[in-house]
């Protein structure tokens, strides 16, 4: 049984880190959109500018449990979304970046005097706290349920193929579906969401 774990936490793996990546590309949650980024031209694209938030994105396997985690610092707060402080390094940051964007005289760039007069508001701001929304990349879905309950049939069908005597198979794959699959299955999702609360509390 516990090679059957492994087999189901090692496919799960491959299958949600896969999904919760492809977020980046879907600008979503699954189905759920992101908000619209305020900055006006902003480079790359939306929660990709550097990708190093994309590549961030880890999971480890336990002997019962999956955590996704990352090392980005600013991860936790994409995910969940809140507000942080207004901190006099970061109003240094704006007007370092307003600088950088600030037309040449003589050129008044419309994208780029509209970047730098953006910044320029941050750096101003009196604002004591932004609100980042949340742009959720990890975390509980139907579609993750949906992959957790079909790698779970998968993997319990083929170890009654291979361990139940076919002529006690029917009688058995029925209690086996009553008792020990759904002990596995509830213990994979009841994991998952532990593992997930856990991680939001690390980030």
């Amino acid at each position: 049984m516990n090679d059957l774990m492994q087999n189901i936490l090692s496919d799960l793996r491959v299958e949600l880190l896969d999904e919760f990546d492809s977020n980046f590309t879907r600008k979503a949650f699954f189905d759920r959109p992101w908000p619209a980024r305020r900055m006006p031209g902003g480079r790359g694209s939306l929660l990709i500018v550097s990708g190093r938030l994309r590549r961030s994105l880890r999971c480890s396997q336990t002997r019962s449990a999956l955590m996704f985690y990352s090392d980005a610092a600013y991860f936790s707060i994409h995910n969940r979304g809140g507000r942080i402080p207004v901190t006099p390094g970061m109003r240094k940051y704006f007007w370092a970046m307003y600088y950088r964007y600030a037309p040449s005289p003589g050129n008044r760039a419309g994208a780029k005097n509209a970047i730098a007069e953006y910044y320029k508001s941050l750096a101003l701001t009196k604002a004591q706290e932004f609100t980042i929304p949340q742009r959720q990349i990890v975390g509980d879905h139907p579609k993750v349920n949906r992959a957790v309950d079909d790698i779970c049939v998968r993997h319990v069908n083929q170890w009654i193929a291979k361990n139940v005597d076919p002529k006690f198979r029917k009688i058995r794959l029925r209690l086996f579906s009553c008792v020990s699959f759904g002990c596995v299955s509830v213990f994979v999702i009841t994991v998952w969401r532990h593992a997930v609360a856990v991680s939001a509390a690390i980030f």
